[in-house]
């Protein structure tokens, strides 16, 4: 089972610059949980965007990728999670916000914030920023970043 952490922070805080950096920085498999508040925008004026419109479940295959798209489904986001862990083939899970879960979190703070803006956050392992916030580790730096991403990542898999 893939073990899963999360990488949370407000708007601009560098969250997807940070998952990228995980993606590409090691020779882990991953699979990734994005959690948006906005509608997913297909046009509807292809076949595709006719298919999303009218129905509940959508499989889109080509030779190299699928994306599954589920509309009303009656159960919530850790049930989808935890049945993302028993299939997946990859090594770790990063979710991408839904601060409420319970799993191992990396806080990535701006500029102005404090980790008093994140106190009623469970699970937070550590803070840090790419934005030169005193208050958290500094990983600007792309070789501290990459040093941070392989000591995180040896950690969680430790503390399982």
């Amino acid at each position: 089972m893939a073990t899963t952490f999360q990488i949370i922070g407000h708007k601009k805080s560098g969250k997807t610059t940070l998952i990228e950096n995980f993606l590409t920085m090691t020779n882990y498999k991953y699979s990734v949980v994005k959690h948006t508040h906005l509608p997913i925008d297909i046009p509807t004026n292809t076949d595709t965007g006719k298919f999303f419109k009218n129905s509940d479940n959508v499989l889109l295959l080509n030779d190299e990728q699928t994306i599954h798209y589920q509309r009303n489904l009656p159960s919530n986001e850790l049930k989808k999670i935890e049945d993302m862990q028993k299939k997946t083939l990859a090594d770790f899970i990063i979710i991408e916000g839904i601060k409420e879960l319970d799993f191992p979190k990396i806080v990535l703070l701006k500029q102005d914030e404090t980790k008093n803006d994140f106190k009623n956050i469970s699970n937070i392992k550590e803070y840090v920023s790419i934005q030169q916030n005193s208050l958290a580790l500094d990983i600007e730096d792309l070789n501290k970043r990459e040093s941070f991403i392989n000591q995180f990542l040896r950690n969680i898999t430790n503390d399982r």
